[in-house]
């Protein structure tokens, strides 16, 4: 099952099958995949809250949290980053759990999901995702997972507003696909369908403001529910979803011929060697040695950079489920700055390795990714902000230009 995640919820390739650190991984490290968190009012009783289920930061600090959501008063007071443990709400035992009592808007949200909201992974899989979309009639989990997907997509992308829609959706969706990894099944359509959902669950999440740590939890539970319990991608619908799948249809969309402006790249290099004294632990040293990759493989060519940033991208299913928790920890300054680079040069690449006319399915995305990447500046201390320099320039310029191209990470 999926690792569990801190909070809310793709992947940029393949995951590392020939992988021995994920392999020797124990099954337990597929824990639960995070339930995105749902707005709950504080109890009351004779005039004071009683905190039931409080932030991270104020179990931490040993006070009262009054639960207010996306952030309560105590982090609000000191700047933090605030973050709910996932938890079963009341409101999810009343959601619509089967996808055959269908509405209209559900009809609208299953239309969307066809025609533009598709997940951009596997690479050149339009035909794996409509033989997906047509089995989700047999599969609760994944009908509701594109259903989400698809409202989700509708609400960043046009005036409507299906947020409630989505949240129940994916709610139900991960309750369900949960269940499913409890205990496995055999038959390669069933698992097919399982992978489909956790890819829509993963695009999902980065259309989502508090994502960030689902989308890390879901990318790095699936590489390991692909590694341990799918195993040899051949006879699914998605066989290219391999590493060498995966650099093989990325060698056909990739340019050569635009990497006459490295400025971006160049800044970028400069930045990332400034986070050096804030490189501790080693899983922290691993994944900074990694990205420090990519301005040297761009030197060679676009296609290594781009592998590159793939293999860097699944990095963390190697990762103990104590490192990861330090990874996608809010708190850890140093690991949010090397996550939130990763989300950024995503752009920066892409910019050289792409046709200016490569489609993009959700432009919307791109906005999501400055706002977790200002949110994770703006909760860091004073004596961190020397670190963010690139990153609040590099944002402001995403937000200048209509450009929303990236390496279709989920």
């Amino acid at each position: 099952m999926l690792p569990d995640g801190s909070s809310s919820s793709g992947s940029s390739a393949s995951p590392e099958a020939s992988d021995a650190h994920a392999r020797s991984s124990d099954n337990s490290d597929a824990a639960a995949v995070s339930t995105p968190r749902n707005s709950r009012q504080p109890l009351s009783r004779r005039g004071h809250f009683k905190s039931r289920m409080g932030c991270f930061n104020c179990k931490r600090r040993r006070v009262k949290c009054n639960e207010l959501r996306p952030q309560c008063s105590p982090c609000r007071r000191l700047a933090l980053d605030c973050s709910y443990p996932p938890t079963p709400t009341p409101a999810a035992s009343a959601i619509r759990s089967n996808p055959s009592m269908l509405s209209l808007e559900d009809l609208r949200f299953y239309h969307q999901f066809i025609t533009t909201a598709i997940p951009p992974l596997p690479l050149k899989a339009d035909k794996g995702w409509m033989q997906c979309a047509a089995m989700s009639h047999e599969y609760d989990f994944l009908a509701h997972a594109l259903l989400g997907l698809g409202a989700s997509h509708l609400t960043r992308h046009t005036n409507a507003d299906f947020n409630s829609q989505a949240l129940q959706h994916r709610l139900v969706a991960i309750k369900q696909v949960n269940e499913q990894l409890s205990n496995p099944p055999s038959s390669q359509q069933s698992l097919d369908a399982i992978l489909a959902a956790l890819f829509c669950l993963i695009t999902q999440a980065s259309l989502i403001d508090d994502g960030l740590a689902d989308y890390m939890t879901i990318i790095r539970g699936g590489h390991l529910i692909v590694i341990i319990i799918i195993g040899d991608m051949s006879k699914s619908v998605f066989p290219d979803f391999t590493v060498e799948g995966h650099d093989s249809n990325a060698a056909q969309l990739v340019r050569e011929d635009q990497r006459d402006d490295m400025t971006d790249m160049h800044n970028f290099t400069l930045s990332l060697r400034n986070l050096e004294p804030l490189i501790q632990a080693p899983y922290e040293h691993r994944y900074y040695g990694m990205m420090s990759q990519i301005p040297l493989a761009m030197q060679r060519s676009s296609l290594q950079a781009w592998m590159v940033f793939s293999s860097l991208f699944r990095f963390p299913a190697t990762f103990s489920n104590e490192e990861f928790i330090e990874l996608v920890n809010p708190e850890n300054y140093g690991s949010r700055l090397l996550l939130i680079h990763m989300f950024l040069v995503d752009y920066a690449i892409a910019a050289i390795c792409l046709p200016p006319d490569t489609p993009i399915r959700a432009p919307a995305r791109k906005e999501v990714i400055i706002k977790w990447a200002r949110s994770a500046v703006s909760s860091m201390p004073p004596d961190f902000k020397r670190y963010t320099t690139w990153i609040e320039s590099y944002c402001d310029k995403l937000e200048r230009t209509t450009d929303c191209r990236h390496l279709f990470t989920p």
